[in-house]
């Protein structure tokens, strides 16, 4: 099984399908958990900028917004990792 991330992983697919079952869906489910405190960020950081009379007014929560857009695409690719190596183990 071959698979070519997009973005910078801790360990391959060929190293995650090395790891105890249990591990694996602990760390989904981790891995979920924190996606889904950064999509409500996500949305808060999204609405703060709305209420301004223009985005530029805070480049810096324009850059977080960036910034956890790549992170939360970076856990969900992750999470389809770790998926792949789950079902390596049937």
């Amino acid at each position: 099984m071959e698979f070519v991330p997009r973005y910078p992983q801790p360990f391959s697919l060929e190293e995650a399908i090395l790891f105890d079952p249990a591990v694996t869906s602990d760390e989904i489910a981790r891995l979920q958990n924190s996606m889904a405190h950064l999509e409500r960020t996500q949305d808060e950081l999204k609405e703060y900028l709305a209420s301004l009379a223009s985005p530029s007014e805070d480049p810096e929560v324009a850059q977080a917004l960036k910034e956890n857009d790549t992170t939360i695409a970076s856990q969900d690719e992750r999470i389809f990792m770790l998926k792949l190596a789950l079902t390596h183990h049937g």
